[in-house]
């Protein structure tokens, strides 16, 4: 009996071992490991979305260009490659993928729109421009900003969220009325949310170098202040310095901390700006506990 193998038909060795190259940012003479990864990646791809006509070759240089400079391996193993096949098809202007994408987030859509209680009247309206933020008017289409961390859905609904906040923001220009507090935690939820989940390890990982990175100086002050919760003065009388001097110093160290903490992870992550400053929020927002995690 011969021997059963997984691979589909249409895959060649040698188109195996050009997409493994691809991924793994080296000599076609890539290993075993990342040739057997590459063919799962195709398989799960194909079978998510037979009726999709996509060069994988092109697919797949996309693929290594969402991926981080180091821990390749690593993140090609946790990417949503079904979704990113799909994403990736929606920006070639493939009308089955299009149909398919809008199916898949629909849900996610009626959701932001009902949470910002966008009105009936004007959901085509807002589907329309968003539709054409997503897919129409640029070289490089904004789905294509979508790496395949997390599920499609949950960052088309971040996207979605962002997309209404600054249409919302826009008609307020020509209102007395104020957003409120709905729109503040419309805002935040579903963002912080995703940020948490996403991108966690990373951010845990890279607060902890910018931890090491500081000067033994910086780490005193920052446990002092925010372990110890010493104040100002107190660390001014503890360090025998003047205040100004104290404040300062508490301001560098933190200054110093999250820049090189937001710059570990605009190394390891593919972001935009806006993207970049949302994750900073983040780092902002725990900074407190973490410091005390590390240095307490």
């Amino acid at each position: 009996m011969p021997e059963r193998t997984t691979r589909p038909p249409d895959f060649g060795p040698e188109e195996l071992e050009a997409w493994a190259s691809i991924l793994a940012g080296t000599s076609p003479d890539v290993d075993v490991a990342w040739s057997a990864l590459t063919e799962d990646l195709a398989r799960r791809a194909l079978a998510s979305w037979p009726d999709l006509e996509v060069d994988l070759g092109a697919f797949f240089r996309h693929v290594a260009s969402c991926l981080p400079a180091d821990a390749r391996e690593l993140a090609v193993a946790q990417l949503c490659i079904e979704d990113l096949y799909l994403a990736y098809a929606c920006a070639q202007n493939d009308e089955r993928a299009l149909a398919g994408f809008e199916r898949e987030v629909w849900g996610e859509l009626k959701a932001a729109l009902s949470k910002l209680r966008v009105p009936a009247g004007d959901h085509d309206d807002v589907r329309q421009e968003l539709w054409e933020k997503l897919f129409v008017g640029t070289s490089s289409p904004k789905i294509l900003d979508y790496a395949g961390r997390g599920r499609l859905r949950s960052w088309f609904r971040v996207t979605a969220t962002r997309a209404l906040l600054d249409r919302r923001r826009g008609q307020a220009g020509t209102t007395t009325e104020e957003p409120g507090e709905d729109l503040a935690s419309a805002e935040a939820d579903p963002e912080l949310e995703y940020l948490k989940r996403v991108y966690d390890h990373e951010f845990k990982l890279s607060f902890e170098q910018a931890i090491l990175a500081l000067s033994p100086e910086d780490r005193n002050t920052l446990r002092s202040y925010y372990s110890q919760q010493m104040s100002i003065d107190e660390i001014a009388t503890a360090f025998g310095i003047h205040r100004a001097t104290a404040a300062r110093r508490v301001n560098r160290a933190r200054d110093a901390l999250l820049s090189d903490t937001r710059r570990r992870m605009s190394e390891k992550l593919r972001l935009n700006s806006k993207e970049l400053k949302s994750v900073l929020g983040l780092v902002e927002s725990r900074l407190h506990a973490s410091v005390r995690r590390l240095l307490g």
